[in-house]
């Protein structure tokens, strides 16, 4: 059985979460939140919804909501304040955090190929062709 939730706050907040893409509920979280803060769908000083909140509309525990925060804290992408709550970064470093995500995607990707019984000179051709095809 596959199960995906929603959550939406405003339909400026829209979070999908799904249990049979094999990706942890934090880092689908974490990457969505980027994404919209990348595109400017979530523009700056805008407010997240609580920890627990967010645990509670996505059917998750609010460790799986503090850590994407904590992550997405990490990545300056969003500031905690105490007592106030949780707000998209006035100067969210998206270029870097984005940098960080591709280059950890590809090393998997490379690891992955070398399972598959690639050599360097493969995927080397292989990466090309993908950005070739753009």
């Amino acid at each position: 059985m596959v199960c995906i939730y929603s959550y939406t706050v405003s339909d400026t907040l829209p979070i999908l979460l799904s249990d049979a893409s094999g990706v942890p509920y934090y880092r689908q979280v974490v990457d969505q939140i980027a994404a919209m803060i990348r595109s400017g769908a979530l523009p700056a000083l805008t407010e997240l919804p609580s920890v627990r909140r967010l645990g509670v509309d996505l059917k998750v525990s609010p460790i799986t909501t503090r850590r994407a925060y904590a992550d997405l804290e990490a990545a300056g992408l969003v500031t905690r304040q105490q007592g106030r709550g949780t707000f998209v970064a006035q100067t969210a470093d998206t270029t870097s955090w984005a940098s960080d995500r591709a280059a950890q995607l590809l090393a998997e990707a490379v690891q992955k190929s070398r399972e598959l019984g690639l050599d360097e000179d493969a995927i080397r051709a292989l990466l090309s062709a993908l950005l070739e095809e753009r």
